[in-house]
């Protein structure tokens, strides 16, 4: 039987792919700071020339990482509470599935604030981050857009500043649930979701 070789650059994305998924298990264990480009390269049966080839530095290894989860989210965010007959209740349904996020992949909260925090002393690095971020808003701004279109119902703010808010409550959350187990996982969706509601105008139809 005769076996098909991949092409140069088949076998270049697959080693990408292979180096991600390798970075992200590392990255998880051991955090942003404490993770080593060896590491991930032994993780992944790799040299770690081969990391070099692939990517350019350790940020530019988390950042691919990040491409990819940022994506998921933007998907994930489109379809919650796509159903839903409010705001209000779109909103509680897109915190309820960022709670189960954070529940589901504790350390990446952590491992995304590590790297977010070193970004942010580095003016090319936090451009960088900020774009992805901006990413992120955007998705939910859409949603809550897209919520005014088939609703009618306007919100009182506009959605990207709305977007901001809801993120900043989100990490917030996240913080509180990275320093104990003693945080209601009901507590973030009921508040959006109630925020949300009073900021609906309440024009068109019910």
């Amino acid at each position: 039987m005769r076996v098909q070789r991949l092409s140069r650059a088949e076998s270049r994305d697959r080693t990408r792919v292979l180096l991600v998924q390798a970075a992200r298990r590392v990255f998880l264990r051991h955090g942003y700071h404490a993770a080593t480009l060896d590491a991930v390269a032994e993780e992944a049966g790799f040299t770690k020339g081969a990391v070099y080839s692939a990517f350019d530095s350790k940020a530019d290894l988390f950042l691919a990482i990040l491409d990819e989860r940022v994506a998921s989210r933007v998907r994930e965010i489109a379809g919650a509470g796509a159903e839903a007959a409010s705001h209000g209740a779109q909103a509680e349904a897109l915190a309820r599935q960022f709670v189960a996020a954070i529940e589901h992949d504790p350390h990446w909260s952590a491992v995304v604030i590590e790297f977010w925090a070193h970004a942010s002393r580095d003016p090319e690095l936090r451009k960088r981050f900020a774009a992805r971020h901006t990413t992120l808003r955007k998705a939910f701004a859409d949603a809550f857009e897209a919520m005014t279109q088939r609703t009618g119902r306007r919100l009182l703010f506009d959605a990207d500043r709305l977007a901001t808010i809801g993120l900043a409550l989100g990490n917030g959350f996240a913080l509180e649930a990275m320093a104990g187990d003693d945080v209601d996982g009901d507590l973030l969706p009921q508040v959006v979701g109630l925020f949300m509601t009073a900021l609906t105008d309440g024009t068109g139809p019910r």
